[in-house]
């Protein structure tokens, strides 16, 4: 399978979630068996419990944000509940690269082989997919490493208005532990919250989704705010983010 017909796997023309799946992964795929050695994580989380899921049927939207390609295995597992799982991975892989992204390709092209086989009405609700370490926390990072550190903008999720005209009233959060949402997320749910979208939490072990008030994050409604972030993010040729941090004097510079 090749990496446009992996892509239409994930997006398929049919399901109007599709606009916002990330094509970065499937676009940069150069020297991946160098780049990072493949795992079984996702193949692991594919088995994983998500009883957590209410119905397909209660117009529930979930994002799953998950170590690595841990929400691919847990999104699978909601694809056979009746959930389109829409990746949002936004790094491209590279050598020596900050967040490891090979992985999640490899378990994006295995995945896809199972959602050739499974028929999702045009309208079933999506389960977004991030990685929860797409900051790559505080590394640091020198010249020639590869910076792929990516930040999810609300401008990367539909908007409130869309998700209530679909019948999408509620909004899941799967993380590692329940609780406050990531910086990041928080821009995008506490507007879903402000526009009367509740929103829940569990942990990826599953146990009793909470209701959670969203805690105003820092800049929130700031028309400056993405400007911000991106000043100290890298864009990728191919889309998203990702790029070598120069060396200082090479070609000609510093």
């Amino acid at each position: 399978m090749n990496a446009i017909e992996s892509y239409r796997l994930w997006a398929p023309d049919e399901s109007i979630w599709s606009a916002w799946a990330k094509p970065v992964l499937f676009a940069d795929r150069e020297d991946l068996a160098s780049v990072d050695p493949p795992d079984d994580q996702a193949a692991e989380a594919a088995s994983q419990e998500v009883s957590f899921a209410p119905p397909s049927t209660n117009r529930t939207a979930i994002i799953l944000d998950l170590p690595g390609p841990q929400a691919i295995g847990f999104g699978l597992a909601l694809c056979r509940r009746g959930y389109r799982p829409v990746p949002l991975y936004n790094g491209a892989p590279g050598l020596n690269a900050a967040v490891p992204a090979a992985r999640i390709v490899q378990a994006l092209d295995e995945a896809a082989k199972t959602l050739k086989q499974v028929a999702l009405p045009p309208d079933a609700p999506p389960a977004f997919l991030l990685d929860s370490d797409r900051f790559a926390g505080s590394k640091v990072m020198s010249p020639g490493a590869f910076d792929n550190r990516w930040w999810a903008f609300p401008q990367d999720f539909p908007s409130a208005n869309l998700l209530l005209s679909r019948g999408v009233r509620t909004v899941l959060l799967v993380q590692p532990t329940a609780g406050q949402p990531q910086q990041d997320l928080a821009h995008v749910l506490l507007r879903y919250q402000n526009a009367g979208v509740v929103i829940l939490s569990v942990g990826a072990d599953g146990v009793s989704p909470t209701p959670i008030t969203v805690a105003k994050p820092s800049h929130f409604g700031r028309f400056w705010y993405r400007a911000l972030v991106m000043a100290g993010l890298r864009r990728n040729s191919a889309g998203g983010f990702g790029a070598v941090i120069p060396v200082p004097g090479a070609g000609g510079y510093g």
